[in-house]
């Protein structure tokens, strides 16, 4: 069975450390966000990166930065 690719918003993180207090502030917020290595669109950065659905990306960013971590880049990207 052939899936389709989707729309989502991936946040890119400085370092592993980020990253993870980043999905932590994000499972607190109540926003799905998954965890996936770093696509391209974001560069090179700490090769890990959170996923989210466009309609929570505002959520998202400000669940991030309240936290203290905010993503180093955000990139639209297509994903199953």
């Amino acid at each position: 069975m052939k899936r389709d690719l989707q729309e989502f918003v991936a946040f890119g993180f400085a370092s592993i450390h980020d990253a993870l207090a980043g999905e932590s502030a994000l499972k607190a917020a109540g926003v799905p966000a998954t965890t996936i290595p770093s696509p391209k669109e974001l560069g090179s950065l700490c090769g890990i990166a959170l996923r989210v659905r466009p309609a929570d990306a505002r959520i998202a960013e400000d669940a991030l930065s309240k936290a203290g971590t905010p993503a180093a880049k955000k990139a639209d990207i297509l994903d199953l």
